[in-house]
């Protein structure tokens, strides 16, 4: 081969593929074309190989590969005007057959790019399955409405029924009214399955089947019985109707079960189930049962009938549906003591063990909201650990319930990063599920609001509360004019929270950091300075001056307009002035007539407010909200004021939160006249105090709230405010009241501990088998009255400072003996046996609680 020329086959195969590429931009008329066109003009003119330079003089002197070389090259496709001639042969025919497809293939791609892929209906309707949001249950409305149409059917087809069994009789004596109608349908069935018993006793064959009525006529039948509450005629039609040889549904036993478990009637549910239903009941029957004890107790009762039907049924191998737990972890959080709630995290444990390892989202929310526990530490950790299990590991579709519930477990923490994580929660809850439209699949309700304030107001950010207090109001303003379906108006919880939230604000204007200058010097000397410096010979003129400014401060009014502008209050009497235009617009909307007298509100103020509170109820909590906020920035003698005529002009009761707040606001007097008036007007509210506290030592009817710890706080403010003031003879004797009434060695009595909390390492048991609280993680909330030494620590300073010797001991003697007592308890609690929980017990534990 020639050192000068490149082997013919690869030749070819280069100029095949840069013909290609040529002609494919070619195609796409695309410039770059235009300056590479000339190497492809060159390839096709190139001029034969100069013979001068060959190594051989003629032809006969190559070798025979040299000839074979040389015939190749004849037949080039640069000599024939081509790159490959259709007369070629071989494996270059399938190279050529790839290059046209090749060649083809820009112009079908663009043609078919051209042209819309999708309509717009197309498109839309991919992205509405894409975006779909998932079914929501039936509303209770719904609900409602499909009962009610259900009625009608049923009483249509009873006239019907009543009118096929007396055809040969005058059905018109019967009157129209449906218990005359149903009774008429029982006796004429009556008479037919006598006869029909009668016939099969004397017939010596098989008894051949006969149908009384269809199924459907049956059914009707017994839900009407249901609707009018007549369960004896509900169960005379199922006997009936077992008597006649027809199947009897499940659902019709469970309807007519259903009649007394909402009754809380034990005894004719136990009957019923024990006569009607099989030795193995079905899920719907179970959770029957256990729902009739549930709604046998009283309210904040421990459901320990309940718990031992539920365990029983897992004994027998027939565990209760997932609802029924549900139903028992939700009656033992309302219960409100620490071991209810404690045995609830428990049967949750249990439930996962036993019976239904992964629950639904509903029995999540439910666990999610006691996190938020009122009586245990807020959990939001474990809320969030829930929240992720269910979304991430299960992959479960989250609810509006579970969204409120993980937000509200956030907000109690009263941690500010936890608080952050339940306002973005409730943004991904609004902005997170949304359709092909925009609509968001989950509208936030008077639970998520409430959250939200409840969160906000912990941290004390009165920013987010004025804003979501707007958009409620904005909601309600839709609705009255009928664009917002389903809105959250203003309530009395709502407002608390508010005033909650304006209590603890802290303003940034501090009256007693602010420098006063003197405008008539500041323009006479040119200067801005704030004190005079050292050497002035206006110094000593000043300080008189000065001496008297200070000592006869002008304190700010609050401004009778309130703004409300973007601008939060900069001082304490901008905070005022927004609570009290607020409440005057409350008390506008729901009682105008105590606007009449003076009382409150001495001149009519301009609320810039629209109406939008007629919702709100003039309840102790929403008042001692309100008072909150006065005793937090208003004067003393403004609170003490409020506090004598409040609940008389709005004709409400005071409760133990009332007379305690009081108390501590006494407690918080500032040194002079302040703490003398502080003295007097608790002495007045303690004269109310007294008797409710005896009312609750007899167990008789006492105000809302009063429990062990209220009667500790109200006795330590009183003894801190009578030390502060100088009577600690008095004070010593309050200490002296408190141990006569709360004796040390009552505390010291433990509560029997309860079978169900038993601790013991056992495979099958009565009892939850997994835990999530050991008995030293659960308070104890039954403790009696008590005084450690921080409740009367400033009392033993001031007795220390008088040398008062015996006293000293005296208080050392009962804070040591409370001490002691408690440790007793504690030991005795964790060392005490497991007894079976009575009755007797279990009231005994819930008045202790209450």
């Amino acid at each position: 081969m020639s050192g000068r020329l490149l082997p013919h086959a690869l030749l070819d195969l280069t100029f095949a593929r840069a013909s290609a590429r040529l002609e494919s931009l070619q195609s796409n008329s695309s410039p770059v074309i235009m300056r590479h066109a000339h190497q492809q003009a060159l390839l096709q003119e190139l001029p034969p190989a100069p013979t001068e330079y060959l190594p051989y003089d003629t032809a006969d002197d190559r070798s025979l590969y040299a000839r074979r070389d040389s015939g190749r090259r004849e037949r080039s496709p640069l000599s024939s005007g081509g790159l490959f001639p259709h007369s070629q042969d071989g494996p270059l025919t399938e190279l050529e057959r790839r290059i046209i497809e090749l060649k083809e293939m820009p112009t079908s791609e663009e043609a078919e790019i051209s042209g819309p892929l999708y309509s717009e209906s197309e498109l839309l309707s991919i992205y509405e399955e894409l975006l779909a949001t998932p079914s929501r249950p039936p509303t209770q409305d719904a609900t409602l409405i499909s009962s009610e149409s259900r009625k009608r059917q049923d009483e249509a087809l009873l006239r019907s029924t009543v009118q096929d069994l007396y055809g040969l009789e005058d059905p018109s004596s019967i009157s129209p009214d449906i218990r005359s109608q149903y009774t008429a349908a029982i006796s004429k069935l009556k008479e037919i399955v006598d006869a029909l018993e009668t016939a099969r006793s004397s017939s010596t064959g098989p008894p051949p089947a006969i149908s009384v009525l269809p199924e459907q006529e049956w059914a009707a039948l017994v839900r009407t019985c249901v609707q009018e509450k007549d369960g004896a005629a509900a169960e005379a039609v199922i006997d009936l109707m077992a008597r006649s040889g027809s199947h009897v549904p499940d659902e019709l036993l469970s309807t007519t079960m259903s009649l007394y478990a909402d009754r809380g009637d034990i005894a004719n549910t136990e009957r019923f189930l024990s006569t009607f239903a099989s030795s193995k009941p079905v899920d719907r029957l179970r959770d029957l049962h256990i729902k009739a004890h549930l709604r046998s107790l009283a309210p904040r009762t421990f459901p320990t009938s309940a718990l031992t039907v539920l365990h029983d049924y897992e004994g027998r191998g027939l565990p209760a549906p997932q609802k029924t737990y549900t139903r028992v972890i939700t009656s033992l959080l309302s219960t409100r003591s620490t071991m209810a709630e404690a045995q609830a995290w428990d049967l949750f444990a249990h439930m996962r063990y036993v019976a239904h390892p992964t629950p639904d989202p509903q029995l999540y929310a439910v666990m999610m909201a006691a996190c938020a526990s009122r009586v245990l530490d807020p959990q939001p950790a474990r809320a969030l650990d829930l929240w992720t299990e269910m979304t991430v590991d299960k992959r479960m579709a989250p609810t509006a319930d579970a969204y409120t519930a993980v937000i509200y477990a956030c907000a109690c923490s009263g941690d500010k990063m936890y608080v952050n994580e339940a306002f973005r929660l409730a943004k991904e809850m609004l902005d997170g599920h949304r359709d092909a439209y925009g609509n968001s699949a989950f509208r936030p309700d008077r639970k998520t609001f409430c959250a939200l304030l409840e969160g906000a107001k912990r941290i004390g950010d009165l920013a987010k509360v004025r804003w979501i207090l707007a958009e409620i109001v904005s909601q309600s303003l839709q609705a009255a004019r009928g664009d917002a379906p389903n809105p959250v108006y203003v309530d009395e919880e709502i407002m608390t929270h508010v005033f909650h939230a304006y209590a603890a604000y802290k303003p940034p204007f501090d009256r007693a950091a602010t420098i006063l200058v003197d405008e008539s010097k500041t323009e006479s000397d040119g200067s801005s300075t704030a004190t005079p410096a050292v050497g002035d010979p206006l110094q000593g003129q000043e300080q008189p001056a000065a001496a008297d400014a200070s000592s006869h401060p002008e304190v700010p009014v609050a401004p009778r307009k309130a703004q409300f502008t973007n601008l939060l209050p900069q001082s304490r009497p901008e905070v005022l002035g927004e609570t009290r235009t607020l409440f005057y617009k409350i008390l506008q909307d729901v009682a105008p007539t105590v606007l009449q007298s003076s009382a409150l509100f001495p001149e009519r103020l301009d609320s810039p407010m629209p109406q939008a509170f007629e919702n709100v109820k003039l309840s102790q909590r929403l008042l001692n909200a309100y008072l909150s906020v006065h005793y937090a920035h208003a004067r003393f003698d403004e609170g003490v004021q409020l506090y004598r005529v409040l609940f008389s002009e709005l004709g409400v009761d005071k409760n133990a939160w009332t007379y305690v707040e009081a108390l501590e606001r006494c407690g918080r007097a500032h040194r002079g006249f302040e703490r003398k008036d502080a003295l007097q007007f608790a002495r007045e509210v303690w004269a109310e105090w007294q008797p409710r506290e005896d009312a609750w030592r007899r167990r008789m009817r006492c105000p809302v709230g009063m429990n062990a710890r209220m009667v500790e706080r109200a006795y330590a403010a009183m003894i801190r405010i009578l030390s502060l003031t100088g009577n600690t003879r008095e004070a010593v004797q309050l200490v002296r009241d408190f141990v006569e009434r709360y004796p040390p060695h009552v505390v010291k009595q433990a509560n029997p501990k309860p079978a169900l909390r038993s601790m013991r390492v056992s495979l099958e048991a009565p009892r939850p088998l997994v835990r999530l609280f050991t008995p030293v993680e659960v308070p104890d909330d039954t403790v009696p009255p008590l005084l450690s030494f921080p409740e009367v620590e400033i009392l033993h300073h001031r007795l220390v400072m008088i040398g008062d010797t015996a006293n000293i001991r005296y208080l050392k003697w009962v804070c040591m003996s409370y001490a002691g007592a408690l440790k007793r308890r504690k030991e005795a609690t964790l060392r005490a046996e497991p007894v079976p929980m009575d009755v007797k017990q279990d009231d005994h534990t819930q008045k202790l609680v209450q």
